[in-house]
Order: C-alpha cells, then structure tokens, then sequence
C-alpha cells in the first residue's frame, strides 16, 4: 500500500487548527494603531472587533451573533497585508455546544458575491447558510473530510484551486460555481470566533510582516505604553516568531508559501 503524503499531512496533522487572519489592505501600517494590535494579539488580548458596514449588514442577513472575529483555514487571501497572523487552535481546547460555527465559503460575500447554479435569492442563501454552518466544536473534522473529499492534494487548497466536485454536493440543491465570476474565498474555508471564545483558545503562533514594518514595530515598543518587562519579552516573541519575506515577496505570497511547504513535508 503506497502512502499518500499529501494527504496524510493534511489528516489529523496539527495544521489543521491553523487559522488566518490579516490586515487588509485598505489598512496599511500607519501610526501606532496597527503596532498596538499586534502586540494585542500576541498577548491574547483582541479587542472587540469594529465591523464594517458590509460584514455589519451581511451579520444581519445570515443571522451571525455577537462580535466574531473571521478567519480563514490555512489560506492567506490577497486582501490581507501589512501583516498577517497564523493563530493555532490550543490542544484539548473545549468550545461551547452552541458554538457557530464554520462554513465552506467565506460569509461576507455569501448573500451577494457567490455564484451558484441554480441562482439562489436571499431567503434560500439563508437556510443554506444555516444548513452549511458548522459547530466550531466539530469544524476541524469538517474540514479535513472536505479536504479528503474534494482535493488530490491540501496543496491544491492552499493554491485557492475549485474542489474537484459540486461543492456543497449536489443534494443541497445548487452548487458554488467553480469559476469566474467567483474567486477562491467561495471555496476558502472560514472561522467565526466570537470575541468572547478567543482568549485561552487561540494563540498566534507566527506573524508575517515585511521587514520595513518589522523594523518599524521593534522601534515603537520601547515607545508603546507597555511595562518594560513586557515590552522586552513582546521584542523577544516577535524577534523569534516573525517570518520576513525575501526576495521582495509580499507577505501574503510568503505565508502561501511557507504553509504549503509545511504540508508537503508533514
């Protein structure tokens, strides 16, 4: 029996609790601002998010509550920029029952953005939503049984290619068009964590940043209003834990990169 690496790296490995979220990029680093939310994140302390007025008006048209924060599964997307986190799920971490939740396509563009065959009006995009939303208790399994479903490979995720069948299947009554005038976050996995669920659940694991701002963020520490204890110990972290891109890349194309070596080598 041959032994499919792609896929066994992708089966049960700990990468499947990682998670991504970036600065976007009508957000560029100016200021403090953007430095006193890195060093938020890595001290585990998010604030409340700010939505905008698109993620507020798609909350309401999908029923989502409360103050989530978005991320997606394993993919940085071309939004993202300046900086991008990969936070990793604790282990043995214990989610609430009623938990949402996860689904198969990214939220913000469900109602408008998405494309499917047949074409589906609001009130059917709704009970699909709710139909295709998934526990965050369970969302790891989900995950890894689309992946095992709809791809050769998790590289071919990673690359934002289209599942190779009806994605959801062809039970559900419609299927994601796999193509123009959709783009990969229609089959990029998302992850809603409500504000209140992040602390001692998910921690930032590395952080990718050019080095223009990396530079700039170990300047504006000893600045910051931290202690200098902790000031030190977030230079130590961030010294430690930022990947840099090279050879002029941005950081989206290195974190794509990166995570697709780490699956390939699982």
């Amino acid at each position: 029996m041959v032994c499919d690496k792609s896929r066994r790296s992708v089966y049960g490995s700990t990468m499947n609790r990682w998670l991504i979220r970036g600065l976007r990029s009508d957000e560029p680093p100016e200021g403090g601002d953007w430095c006193e939310l890195v060093t938020m994140a890595i001290q585990g302390k998010w604030p409340a998010p700010v939505a905008s007025s698109e993620t507020l008006k798609a909350e309401s048209g999908l029923g989502i509550l409360g103050k989530p924060y978005y991320f997606y599964v394993l993919r940085a997307e071309e939004s993202f920029a300046c900086v991008i986190f990969v936070l990793d799920e604790a282990e043995g971490v214990v989610w609430p029952e009623d938990a949402k939740g996860a689904t198969p396509f990214d939220s913000g563009g469900w109602l408008e953005i998405v494309s499917t065959e047949p074409p589906l009006d609001a009130t059917a995009r709704q009970a699909a939503f709710r139909k295709l939303d998934v526990p965050l208790r369970d969302w790891q399994n989900a995950f890894e049984q689309h992946i095992q479903a709809q791809y050769d490979t998790v590289g071919d995720y990673l690359k934002g290619r289209a599942p190779k069948f009806d994605h959801p299947p062809a039970e559900a009554g419609f299927a994601i068009i796999k193509g123009k005038p959709n783009k990969p976050r229609a089959w990029t996995w998302e992850v809603r964590v409500p504000h209140e669920l992040i602390a001692g659940r998910l921690t930032v694991k590395t952080v990718y940043m050019a080095e223009s701002d990396l530079d700039d963020y170990v300047d504006w520490l000893p600045y910051s209003p931290l202690a200098d204890s902790e000031s030190r110990w977030i230079q130590k972290w961030i010294i430690d834990h930022a990947k840099v891109p090279t050879e002029d890349r941005d950081v989206v194309a290195a974190a794509r990169e990166a995570m697709a070596l780490e699956a390939a080598h699982g």
